[in-house]
């Protein structure tokens, strides 16, 4: 599709939207009129030091748009959008880009022979303007309990529209009160990162025109269930087999894959937990894992092989969606990949047991030990791991580390003050 002023005009396209992530995984724009296309289908200047990209005397960013993301807002047919990379002024891609990160280590993937394909779970809750639930259903309800069937049906033909590839594949409403889930079909781990994007704010849009909120908080709701986002993952050759299947089993390149992820966990969690909000989440007895376990068909492990499919493959059950989507990618695969390079063994065997309900000593008899307990945790793990600096680089692992410390002085300030659920929910409701 060739992109000229023209073409907007013929399809009464009045304003386009630049969409870009930040290191902290808020999704950003800026609006262009459709007219001054021509001069600015190269992109755009961006302050850096605004986004919490850069520090002020390098604050100089272009937003680069990605052509084949173009789609159309639904809820606002005159305004088109492309997803962009972020760019240096070099004319590179930017080392703290979270999208340009995802596309190097998919590029590393491939020259290893192999693809990448994800299916994420998305969960959240309808919220009153008051921070109350907006219905009282249940896991899979329907009608009467499930008021919003329909708002969430219209937000699922809206994702239809709106993604250039990709689609859905159920939803349907979750454990707690107001609480909701949409699962993409499986495809491309880069297509589906910019999907997920699009699905978070094609959600809270929908939920406005109903004069309620939608919330993707882990821990909204201390007595309800936490929302996660759950990562189904692929791993495939150039000839698309599936590489962590064997007849009647999984494979070597499975077991190391898992085995690389069990390595860097706790480094991993500050980048799929990075809120003070989602340890709230991580709790026994709730389906949320708490622990570095793997199984077959086992829900209160960290890494589940699910047992209903012909063709193997992982889910990474642990992260929530106040993560930023595209590192949270980058850094699952980098580990899978370490560990089917290095063939790193994982700590412990697979287990069937329920996890939550061993004794410790049974658990470090099996190798498993526990998920950071705090975002603290994660931070101190995720500042000295080596592979996180190799992978990310050092001047983004300083200035995460550095963001991360600062919010985590806010949160001890709130819990001094007897604010911590106030604070909380101001800092990450709209993540």
């Amino acid at each position: 599709m060739k992109f000229t002023t023209e073409f907007f005009k013929e399809k009464e396209i009045d304003y386009i939207q630049f969409q870009f992530t930040t290191m902290l995984g808020e999704l950003k724009t800026v609006e262009v009129p459709a007219k001054n296309w021509d001069e600015m289908q190269d992109g755009t200047g961006v302050d850096g030091s605004s986004l919490g990209f850069l520090k002020t005397e390098q604050s100089d960013m272009k937003a680069v748009p990605d052509y084949s993301t173009y789609s159309v807002l639904p809820w606002d047919e005159n305004v088109g959008r492309f997803i962009c990379d972020m760019y240096s002024t070099d004319g590179n891609p930017h080392p703290l880009d979270p999208r340009s990160i995802l596309k190097r280590v998919l590029k590393d993937a491939e020259s290893m022979g192999y693809y990448y394909s994800t299916r994420p779970e998305l969960e959240w809750y309808f919220i009153t303007n008051e921070f109350e639930p907006a219905d009282e259903g249940k896991y899979m309800d329907t009608v009467p309990t499930d008021i919003y069937h329909y708002l969430r049906r219209r937000i699922t033909d809206h994702m239809m529209l709106t993604f250039p590839s990709g689609g859905i594949h159920t939803g349907h409403h979750e454990c707690g009160p107001a609480q909701q889930e949409i699962e993409l079909i499986k495809h491309s781990a880069l297509a589906q990162a910019d999907n997920v994007q699009t699905s978070k704010i094609i959600i809270k849009q929908a939920a406005i025109d109903e004069d309620i909120l939608a919330t993707f908080m882990a821990k909204p709701f201390p007595g309800f269930a936490g929302s996660g986002l759950h990562i189904h993952e692929y791993l495939e050759d150039k000839n698309g087999n599936n590489v962590f299947s064997a007849e009647g089993g999984i494979t070597d390149i499975l077991r190391w894959w898992i085995g690389g992820k069990l390595k860097h966990v706790d480094a991993i969690c500050a980048i799929l937990n990075p809120s003070t909000n989602s340890y709230k989440r991580l709790v026994p007895n709730h389906e949320s894992p708490v622990h570095a376990s793997w199984g077959f068909a086992n829900r209160t492990a960290l890494i589940r092989v699910p047992g209903y499919e012909a063709k193997a493959h992982d889910e990474y059950r642990a992260g929530d969606a106040s993560m930023n989507i595209y590192l949270a990618k980058a850094v699952l695969l980098a580990a899978g990949l370490e560990g089917i390079k290095k063939k790193i063994e994982p700590p412990c065997e697979p287990t069937t047991a329920n996890v939550d309900k061993l004794t410790d000593k049974q658990r470090k008899d099996m190798g498993i030990k526990p998920l950071p307990r705090s975002l603290g945790e994660a931070i101190d793990a995720f500042e000295t791991s080596t592979f996180m600096k190799n992978l990310l680089g050092k001047q983004f692992v300083d200035l995460y580390v550095e963001l991360k410390r600062e919010e985590l002085k806010e949160h001890a300030e709130a819990v001094e003050f007897g604010e911590e659920l106030d604070w909380e929910r101001e800092k990450y409701i709209f993540c």
